[in-house]
């Protein structure tokens, strides 16, 4: 009797082992079976103002012209209509050459050199596929974000929030060094997000704001163009009426 109260133990503990391996291996299983938390890269940046892209996307192939010399304010000088290229003058930009200014919704910015991510977070940005106003029959494209963001929270602290109120008589102006160009607003569209064909010469002289839409979704590309209608040497006196009424 004596002899078998030990083996009877041995076999107790085997069984108790065996239960807990058993266990164990279930507690695992549940675990592995769990969905696992999103990680972030360390590479990734973390930015409380980007948004998607303001400008169409991808980029086309493009090729470089040579634009003949015209009337700045409405010669057409034969530009390709059909496709995106850079011109010799847009290759020589340079930040800040031109401001872009809307009266009626207290815009004055500086038009930077490019639609990269961190030049439109700093502002509006020329496309580099865009035209100069001093070339005859430009379509000076521009993009720039509709919205920042801080907190979490959509904030409208970015120069294009409000384009979409623009309207028939309201007038954008580009202002060089010598020069002020005033637009009448033509007209307000979306389109696709890799739509380029409204950064395409037009075939008169036109400035085109190309932002996201719509404002926290941010799948669309708002475009709002105005045509090239007056221009005036520059002075520190010209009053730039933000519409026709005001003149």
């Amino acid at each position: 009797m004596n002899k078998r109260i030990p083996l009877i133990a041995a076999l107790l503990l085997c069984l108790a082992c065996l239960a807990l391996g058993a266990a164990l291996a279930l507690l695992w299983s549940g675990r592995q079976s769990l969905p696992q938390a999103p990680q972030m890269a360390a590479s990734t940046p973390v930015s409380t103002t980007a948004q998607p892209s303001a400008a169409p996307t991808p980029t086309p192939e493009s090729e470089t012209e040579e634009v003949p010399d015209g009337d700045p304010a409405m010669d057409d000088n034969g530009l390709p209509k059909d496709r995106v290229y850079i011109t010799e003058a847009r290759k020589s930009y340079v930040d800040g050459t031109l401001r872009l200014k809307i009266p009626k919704l207290d815009v004055d910015v500086p038009v930077l050199n490019g639609t990269d991510a961190d030049t439109l977070l700093r502002g509006v940005g020329l496309y580099e596929y865009a035209q100069l106003p001093s070339e005859g029959g430009a379509n000076v494209s521009i993009a720039g974000h509709r919205n920042g963001l801080r907190g979490g929270q959509i904030t409208d602290n970015m120069p294009f929030y409000y384009i979409n109120t623009l309207t028939e008589g309201d007038y954008l102006y580009l202002v060089d060094d010598q020069t002020i160009y005033q637009y009448l607003w033509e007209c307000t569209q979306v389109i696709e997000p890799d739509d380029w064909t409204p950064i395409f010469n037009q075939g008169y002289g036109c400035v085109t704001l190309t932002t996201c839409t719509p404002i926290g979704v941010a799948d669309h590309r708002l475009v709002v163009r105005g045509e090239l209608v007056a221009t005036y040497p520059l002075s520190e006196e010209y009053p730039y009426p933000s519409d026709t009424s005001k003149e």
